[in-house]
């Protein structure tokens, strides 16, 4: 009988446990592309081509790759909702237009109905109809409905820099602390509490606001390395990173370094009270550095 040697069956074994992660992506990319057709309007093929739909669900799965693609999906859609909240906002041209596009979406999280027209508050609604089952997310829905504003308020601050910048070019610029303090723009804690609650795994549940407080620092990170990916071409004709922060980005490399120092710091002690959790967040960390290494999630954008 044939043999395997030790280091062939090493790589045999993570290559299986690696095709297994990419068939929970590829589960959670098919129904996200089904999402893009039940909202062709709110999910267009630009800048939401095949490609955005699989970075997501690759970068959940990497994540959590404990998990099922059914108990990956709202995770996956709370993503794609986010960006597509955030694409909507950054080009309406009035702050009022952006102020009704919010409180609509508010609304809708407390359980209003979202209008025919209105894709934005109907897939909203639908991320809401999947976690009301949940028991964790009944007990805790205020948690949801807190992280959720947060998410909007920053876009919302975000589009107001933008807006004075284009005002006024030579104007106030955010400083790295304003910016970092607006991270929730991305709304990965947004998903990682979409995520938890939709779960209601009982460590974190009982860690949960231990967890936000670390999704949070890991969110600034994110933010950073997603900025830095980015072709700077790209940001500065949309008035983006290049042109909204006043910071170089040898100063912004330096800060991701001690924002996952933070990271480490904090993922200590839940990596023996919830330690599915801690990894989770630090594989985050680990897949988004790996990933932004060689593109970045809007491509040729």
């Amino acid at each position: 009988m044939r043999t395997v040697s030790s280091s062939a069956g090493e790589a045999l074994q993570t290559a299986a446990e690696q095709g297994r992660i990419c068939a929970i992506a590829t589960a959670g990319h098919r129904d996200l592309a089904a999402r893009a057709t039940a909202y062709p309007a709110l999910l267009p093929h630009r800048p939401f081509d095949p490609s955005v739909f699989a970075a997501v669900a690759m970068a959940t799965a990497f994540a959590a790759p404990w998990c099922t693609p059914e108990q990956l999906r709202s995770a996956n859609r709370a993503t794609i909702w986010g960006y597509a909240a955030h694409w909507r906002i950054r080009h309406i041209e009035s702050d009022d237009d952006v102020i009704v596009l919010i409180d609509r979406c508010r609304a809708v999280a407390h359980g209003a109905p979202a209008g025919q027209h209105d894709e934005l508050g109907r897939f909203l609604a639908e991320i809401v109809a999947e976690l009301t089952p949940s028991p964790a997310f009944a007990a805790r829905r205020g948690l949801w409905w807190a992280e959720l504003e947060r998410m909007l308020t920053a876009l919302h601050r975000e589009w107001r820099w933008r807006a004075a910048q284009r005002a006024e070019p030579d104007g106030h610029r955010p400083t790295l602390h304003e910016y970092l303090d607006n991270s929730a723009t991305i709304g990965s804690t947004f998903v990682d509490l979409t995520h938890w609650l939709r779960s209601g795994d009982g460590p974190a549940i009982a860690h949960l606001h231990e967890l936000i407080t670390v999704s949070r620092e890991v969110q600034r990170v994110l933010r950073l390395v997603a900025d830095l990916a980015a072709p700077p071409g790209r940001d500065s004709a949309s008035g983006g990173l290049d042109t909204l922060l006043a910071a170089d980005r040898v100063t912004l490399q330096e800060q991701i370094g001690h924002l996952v120092d933070r990271c480490r710091e904090l993922l200590r002690p839940l990596e023996v009270r919830c330690p599915h959790h801690a990894s989770y967040l630090s594989r985050q960390l680990g897949f988004s550095s790996g990933f932004h290494r060689i593109t970045d999630l809007w491509g040729g954008l």
